[in-house]
Parts: C-alpha cells; structure tokens; sequence
C-alpha cells in the first residue's frame, strides 16, 4: 500500500508570482531539449561529411540519443514520486548541459555518440517531471492552462529547430547547435531558487528489476519497427526487436504483480481511463510522426527544397500547435475534454488526408494541411494531458505523466519507422483516390497514419472525467476520482472497493 510522507504539499490553489516562476524555469529546459532534437536531425549530413563517417553510422547520434530517452523517462518518474522531482529535475538539467558542451567538442564519432547518450539521460528529465512540477504549482482549474503552455513552448521548439539548426550550421559549424543547447544550464540557478523543496512523494523503494524490464520493452519496440523499416519484419534485428519486447512485457507483467512497490504503480493499471489515456498519446504521436519526420524527408526528396524552405513549410503547423495548445487549455473547462479531443481528430485527419493527397507536390498546399496537423494536435494533447494531472493522486504525478511521456515518445517512433516504411516499399497506385502528388509511397504512409486518429477519437470518451469543470480545491478533485467500476480492468481481478477506498484516502 502506497503512503505519503507528512511533508507540506507544495501545490498551490491557483498562480501567484512563485507558481509562474517554476512554470518559466520548466518552460525554459523544456524548450532547449526540443530545439536540440528538432534542429539536429536536419545536419546529421553535415556531421557524417565532416567526422568521415556513413549515414547509416551517424544516425545513431539520433538513434543512441532516442533509446536512452525513451528509457530514462519513466526512471524519472518512478525516482521522482520516491525521492522528489526538484533534484532530479536540476540534475537532468546538469547532465543536458554537460553532455551538449562535450558534443560541441567531440573530436571523432565515438565521443560525440558518448555525449549524446549523456545529453540524453539528462534531457529526459525535463518533459515528465517539467509538466509534474508546473502541474503541482497550480491549482487542478489552472493545469489546462499549463499544460497548454507547455504545449505551446514544444511547438515553438519544434518550429524554430530546424531554421536555427541549417543556420547555426552553415554559419558557425554544426557545433554551434549544441552550444546554444548548452544554454540551457541557465535554468539550473534559477531552478535551485524557485523549484519547491518540500514535495509531496510516497514511501517505498524502487523496483529496479520492474525497471530494467521495462527499459527492454522500450528498447524492443524501438528497434523492431526502425529494423523493419529498413530490412522488413522478416529480417533478424526486427524479429529480435519483438522478441525482446515480447518476452520483456510477459516478465513485467510477472514483476508487477508480485512486487510490494512497483515499477508502474498498481494505482495506474487498475484504472481503465488512465490506460485510455495514455494510449490515446501514444497514438497521438503515431500519427503526429508523419509531420515531423516524414515531411522533412518527402519535401529533401521529392521536392528538393533546401533546409530553410523545410523549416519554413513546417512552421504553420508548429506554431498552429501552440495556439491550439494555449487556446485548448482555456477551453477545457468548457467544453469537456471529450469535445476538444474529436474536434482536435477531425482537424487532424482533414491535415493528414490532404498531405496523402498531395504528397510531393505543392508546397503551399502542403505547408496548409501540416497546419491543419499542428492545430488539431493542441486540442487533442492538452486535454489528453490534463485529464492525466486530474484523475491521479498528486503524490504519483511524476510517474503518471512518465508513463505518459514514454508512450508518447515511443508512438512517435513507431509512428514514423511505419511511415518510412510505407515510403519505400509502395507500389505505382496510391491507396488515396484523392492523390495528385508524386510520392506513392509517403501517400500511402500518411494515409495509414489517418487510423490513429480515428481510434483516438473512438476513445475520446474515455478522457471524460468526474467533477473537473469547475474544480476549484484539490480535494474535490482526489473525492471525485474514487476507483469505480468503470475504472476496473479485466486483468486486475484483485481490486476491491476496500482497496479502492483506501487509496483515495491515502490520496487526501
């Protein structure tokens, strides 16, 4: 049974000056670590020429980078809710700065590839436990908003990346990518100053085999679909890429039922709606993927455009993402997440649609469907989100919006290794009747992409909670999201209302 520490809950009812502090110093690590990766990806070319390596072996300075974030992040999460997010949140900052400093200064491949996993482990801080520290320094009616910020600071990140990355590099050498990133050890001060000291967190240990099985699940299913892209899914690294998270997912099934503290809190896997939840990011990314990595790659193809023609066709959907994100966390309240979710999908589908239908041709029309993209993902990820802060004790923030981060990083993945996949082994006819462009392949991949979509907003029901328009004390908020029937999972037969009740207690 989980229990909390009787240490002072650094929550506040709503923003005042501290609460808006915290939220910049968060919005600022945030925003570095976006811009990292979205303006790296576009001189990985450069960096082979120089350091005299293949492509296929600088790639890993992308794919190193992914897999030891993806794991990092529910680490994390699960050492936050033990220990507190506020030391782990500056150390990632720290280990961030540190490794962007060491890869400004890699001589050769192998020590630029040993500082980018260092700039990862520390980079990975930031999302989860970024969004559960501003989460916790505002009231549960101010976490749409923050949420939305949060969101808009990523779309900014993600729009300026690649434009700064291209002229960073042709000005002062690809180096100077990541001296800017460095930059962000300003953050560390100001963090020292104004995060929260005393947290909330459970007692407990950390269940380190629940994590190294997980970190392999993750591991798994990040190369089975990056293997597959490239050889096919009848190729070793594939099979052994779903093979390892195969075995691993049945091994951490074992693990989480009989550990006494586990990995992924049991409070999370016997609530339906938390699962809704966090599948709906996933899928979310899955298909968001298709923009962010798959266009960059059709318009360098297909159109030949040069980095900053990329950057300037992509910017309407990252900064429509932003407003959206911003706007969606105001109307939350509203109109209910449910709303904003489909609203958000059907926006969505109408941008991925469109890019299928004119894949490879014109870049107005193209950069207009990204923007359909980008706005309709700000409505479906700040509800998707927030609901997440609503319906989880505050004390198990951290973890929750861990989980949540990984299967939205991990969906992206998936997301795009499906899409380069279609891009290379489509036939002469499109799926898309509506296809007018040149690019089969990267047609019939955005296509396919359009099902995430709609499975998310199928379940966009499932993001309904109880009591949240209108919340004003957090009380209400921990009363309102007692484990019911509708929260129960099959697989999780040894819930009971005894049980539930105690930890919505525990949870006050």
């Amino acid at each position: 049974m989980t229990t909390t520490t009787s240490t002072e809950s650094p929550a506040l009812a709503g923003g005042n000056k501290s609460s808006v502090a915290i939220l910049i110093v968060v919005s600022w690590a945030i925003f570095f670590g976006v811009l990292n990766a979205s303006a790296i990806g576009v001189v990985l070319p450069t960096i082979a020429g120089d350091l005299g390596i293949e492509i296929g072996q600088v790639s890993w300075i992308m794919t190193g980078f992914l897999l030891v974030y993806g794991v990092a992040i529910p680490f994390y999460g699960r050492l936050a809710d033990l220990y507190g997010a506020r030391r782990l949140f500056i150390l990632g900052l720290g280990l961030f700065a540190l490794g962007s400093l060491l890869s400004a200064v890699a001589p050769n491949f192998e020590t630029l590839l040993a500082s980018r996993i260092l700039q990862a482990a520390g980079g990975a801080a930031a999302p989860g436990l970024g969004m559960a520290i501003a989460s916790r320094a505002f009231g549960p009616e101010s976490r749409g908003m923050v949420i939305g910020i949060i969101g808009a600071v990523i779309g900014v990140g993600s729009a300026i990346g690649p434009l700064l990355g291209g002229l960073l590099a042709s000005t002062w050498g690809w180096e100077s990518i990541f001296v800017v990133s460095a930059i962000s050890a300003i953050a560390i001060p100001a963090g020292l100053k104004v995060l929260p000291r005393n947290e909330e967190r459970v007692e407990g240990r950390l269940d380190i085999l629940g994590g190294l099985l997980l970190a392999l699940i993750v591991v798994g299913v990040l190369i089975a679909p990056s293997q597959a892209s490239q050889n096919g899914w009848a190729s070793g690294p594939a099979i052994g890429g779903v093979v390892l998270a195969v075995v691993s997912l049945g091994l951490f099934v074992i693990q989480q039922r009989r550990a006494t503290s586990p990995f992924i809190p049991a409070e999370f896997r016997r609530n339906a709606r938390f699962i809704a939840l966090v599948a709906m990011s996933f899928l979310l990314m899955a298909a968001n993927a298709g923009l962010l990595i798959g266009l960059p790659i059709l318009l360098a193809i297909f159109n030949g455009t040069s980095v900053l023609t990329i950057g300037l066709v992509m910017l309407p959907g990252a900064a429509l993402s932003a407003v959206s994100g911003v706007t969606a966390g105001r109307l939350i309240d509203r109109f209910g997440a449910p709303t904003l979710i489909k609203f958000g999908g059907v926006v969505m589908l109408i941008g991925i649609v469109g890019l299928s239908a004119e894949a490879g041709g014109n870049l107005w029309l193209m950069s207009a469907y990204a923007g359909f993209v980008g706005a309709g993902l700000g409505f479906v990820n700040t509800p998707l989100a927030t609901t997440v802060t609503r319906i989880v004790p505050t004390k198990l923030l951290s973890s929750a919006l861990g989980v949540n981060s990984m299967l939205f990083f991990v969906g992206g993945s998936v997301g795009a290794a499906v899409l380069l996949g279609f891009s290379t082994a489509a036939g002469t006819t499109a799926l898309n009747p509506l296809f007018t462009g040149k690019a089969v392949g990267f047609s019939d991949g955005f296509l396919v992409l359009a099902i995430p979509v709609l499975l998310i907003i199928l379940l966009s029901s499932r993001a309904s909670e109880a009591g949240t328009a209108g919340l004003k004390e957090e009380s209400a908020r921990q009363i309102s999201h007692k484990w019911t029937a509708d929260c129960s999972v099959p697989w999780s037969p040894e819930i009971g209302e005894p049980a539930a009740s105690a930890v919505a207690s525990n949870g006050n």
